[in-house]
This record gives C-alpha cells, sequence and structure tokens, in this order.
C-alpha cells in the first residue's frame, strides 16, 4: 500500500450524481444520501476484536477508504475505524462526505449478551449487493480476529470496475450514440399537469398483493418479459391518463455486475439511464407489452452514457424532472442473517435514501417474503399528490387483470 493519495475517475453513476448535485445543491452530496442495515447480535460480543475487523475491511477495500469530488474520487492509503457506541441505532443515518471513509458503524449494547449493530454507507460508495457485501465481510474478519479461518482477498477493487466501465463505454460508442439520438431526438415527451399546491410527499406500504404479484410473474412470462419489464409496461398503461399527449420518459438504475469479477466487488456496480417508452394504449396489450421488453433490453445494450449526456441528444429533456419518473424494481435478495464467529446476527430492517433525485416522482418496489410488493414512493411536490401516487398502483393492478 502506498503512503500518498490515489485518484480515480469518477463511475458513470458517480458523475450523475454530481452533475445533479451542481444543478440542485445538496440533493446528493448530503449526509441522508445513505443506505444502512440494522443487525441484533446474540452472545458475548468483543467489541476490541470488532474493531480489528473493522479496520482490516477498510484495508482490504479502497472505496471504504474513498471521498469524492466534483472530477474525481480520491482513495486514501489508510484509515482507521471506528464503531461509534450510540444509546440507539435507526437504519437512516447520515453519512457526512467530508469523512475519509464512507462507511459508519455504530454499535448499542442492551447487555452482556445483546447487542445492536449498523452499518450505513453513503450511496456515492455503495448499492445494496454492497451495503450486504460490508456486511458479510465484517462478520467474515471478525470470525478470523478470534481464532477462525482465514478470508480470501477480494476478487477486485472499485476503481478496476470503473476503469473497465469506461473502457466499455469506447466499445461500440457511435452504435449507442445513434441508437439515443434515434429514440430521444426530435421527440415530445408527455408531462403531468403542474399542481403548485401539491407538497412533497414519503409513502412507504405495500402497493401489491402477494395474488396481484403472482399475476403479473404469470403475465410476465406469457410476453416473455421480467417482472421489471412487465411492471413498466402497466405502469405506463395507468400513467397514461395521468398526462397529456406524447411518448413516456422513465429513469431507472441497470445493475453492472456482469462477469464473476465484479459480482462481489465493493462499490456502486450500477449505473442510471432513462428509458423512453412509446405513448401507452389504454389497457395493456401483448404488443406494448414486448415494445417495453424490447426498449429496455436496448436501453441496457446500449448504456453508455450518463443521462447529462442523454439529455445533449434529446431536445424536449431540458428539464427531465418534468417529464420522467424514476421506477426500480428491487429483487428481494435481502439476506436474513449473519454469523459473526460465534455469535448469530439477524437482520432487523434496512433503508435507503429518502432523496427523489430530479424527479417528480420516484418509485422504488421490491418483492416481500409474504409474497406481496412494497413501495417507497416519493414526490418532489409540485405535481403528484400522495393520494393520486397510491391510487396509481390500483390502476397497475387493473392493467395486470386485464392484461
Amino acid at each position: 500500500m502506498t503512503s500518498v493519495e490515489t485518484r480515480w475517475p469518477l463511475s458513470l453513476w458517480q458523475r450523475e450524481r454530481m452533475d445533479d448535485e451542481r444543478r440542485q445543491p445538496g440533493c446528493h452530496v448530503d449526509a441522508t444520501f445513505a443506505m444502512g442495515a440494522v443487525l441484533e447480535l446474540r452472545g458475548p460480543l468483543d467489541v476490541a476484536a470488532l474493531g480489528r475487523a473493522l479496520d482490516e475491511l477498510l484495508r482490504r477495500h479502497d472505496i471504504l477508504r474513498t471521498r469524492f469530488t466534483e472530477d474525481g474520487q480520491v482513495v486514501s492509503a489508510r484509515v482507521d475505524g471506528e464503531i461509534q457506541l450510540v444509546d440507539e441505532v435507526d437504519p437512516r443515518c447520515p453519512v457526512p462526505t467530508d469523512s475519509p471513509t464512507p462507511l459508519v458503524v455504530r454499535l448499542m449494547r442492551r447487555s452482556a449478551s445483546e447487542h445492536v449493530l449498523s452499518l450505513h454507507l453513503h450511496h456515492l460508495a455503495a448499492d445494496p449487493p454492497t451495503l450486504w457485501g460490508t456486511v458479510s465481510e465484517l462478520a467474515a474478519l471478525y470470525g478470523t480476529e478470534l481464532g477462525g479461518p482465514a478470508v480470501p482477498p477480494p476478487a477486485s477493487q472499485f476503481h478496476e470496475y470503473v476503469l473497465n466501465e469506461l473502457a466499455q463505454a469506447r466499445t461500440g460508442e457511435a452504435a449507442a450514440r445513434a441508437w439515443w439520438e434515434n429514440s430521444l431526438g426530435g421527440k415530445r415527451f408527455a408531462r403531468i399537469a403542474p399542481d403548485a399546491t401539491a407538497p412533497e410527499f414519503e409513502y412507504r406500504g405495500e402497493i401489491l398483493s402477494a395474488d396481484e404479484f403472482a399475476a403479473l410473474k404469470r403475465l410476465g412470462r406469457t410476453h416473455r418479459g421480467t417482472v421489471f419489464t412487465t411492471m413498466l409496461a402497466a405502469l405506463a398503461c395507468a400513467m397514461g391518463p395521468q398526462h397529456d399527449s406524447g411518448d413516456l420518459l422513465f429513469s431507472t438504475v441497470f445493475r453492472k455486475r456482469i462477469g464473476p469479477q465484479w459480482r462481489n466487488t465493493l462499490g456502486p456496480c450500477f449505473a442510471l439511464t432513462c428509458i423512453p417508452l412509446p405513448a401507452p394504449p389504454p389497457t395493456l396489450t401483448t404488443d406494448y407489452a414486448n415494445a417495453v421488453r424490447d426498449t429496455v433490453l436496448q436501453c441496457h445494450q446500449h448504456n453508455r452514457f450518463d443521462p447529462m449526456e442523454l439529455r445533449a441528444l434529446g431536445g424536449d429533456m431540458a428539464s427531465p424532472r418534468d417529464i420522467w419518473t424514476f421506477f426500480e424494481f428491487i429483487p428481494a435478495d435481502r439476506p436474513a442473517a449473519f454469523t459473526f464467529g460465534p455469535l448469530a446476527a439477524s437482520v432487523v430492517t434496512a433503508g435507503g435514501p429518502a432523496g427523489h433525485g430530479m424527479s417528480r416522482l420516484c418509485i422504488r418496489t421490491r418483492d416481500v417474503p409474504d409474497g406481496s410488493v412494497f413501495g417507497h414512493i416519493g414526490g418532489r411536490g409540485g405535481a403528484w399528490r400522495e393520494s393520486a401516487a397510491v391510487r396509481l398502483w390500483r390502476d397497475v393492478a387493473d392493467q395486470i387483470r386485464g392484461g
């Protein structure tokens, strides 16, 4: 390890976040733009050994020794870990962006044999697999500190992923640019009627029942689509009456852990992009579901530009938050438990950032153990009301039943 700082380029995801920050200060380079997990540990805990495990975790991963600037990420050669002893923990803990590490670790002692541990990562440095990978590796390293087997070294570092992403962006760039120019250039995208009195809101709750989600999956198999593409097609049809005429524009994130070398990399291995969909019919049809599926596949194939670059290719995207909705489906891959040496650790809860980015409406969805779909819906204000956004998902369920 060198004794000086190392600088690397930003990833596509990080560049877009910094672009948003320049347009709207505080929206992303903010301590609350973070994700976290809370675990209960049962059994006697060696706090000193946990501290040594944390130090080793930071030593092993450059992304955990990184701070961010507008034009790059700066990796420190060494960062000492800190376990904050607190009286209570919460999945939404601020992570300061001027800290030498984007990781905050908190510990609450209930008794000699019961503790609550929480880990928090800034979203510029993490995606959901990073959060759970960080917990898993800390657990394994704690076991090593107590005499357990050594943990193999990481297969890759995040800066290697970034360099690979940049190399991939140059591959097929001309064809990708032509596809985006054809898909965005000259198009007029529909807008929802403005409502200056609509306040900001955050809604969390069930949006599709287990039976409705099962019906959606059956419909997806019929259309040879995924859960994401089928849900997006139904959402577009349900949103159609809420907009004036024109094509619909969504934004989303694509996971980019393609290839075994990136499967367990700590860092935000995904990228934000937009999805331009043709104007939806009143009722979901096979043809429209197939068109959405094919468009998503093309967006994924040509995902070489951040949305700031894409906005330059689409004249109607000068004010994107007025015309696009962020939509994401997160598969149920949250672990239920971890093993910290002799200790059993169960996951109590987890949480992500509350920010809406540059979208008027931000919809994050995930399936949960009972088979239903949980939604986190946020409105920036000035367009959507919470009641309308929640009612929208009753219309989505109707589209699924009629599809």
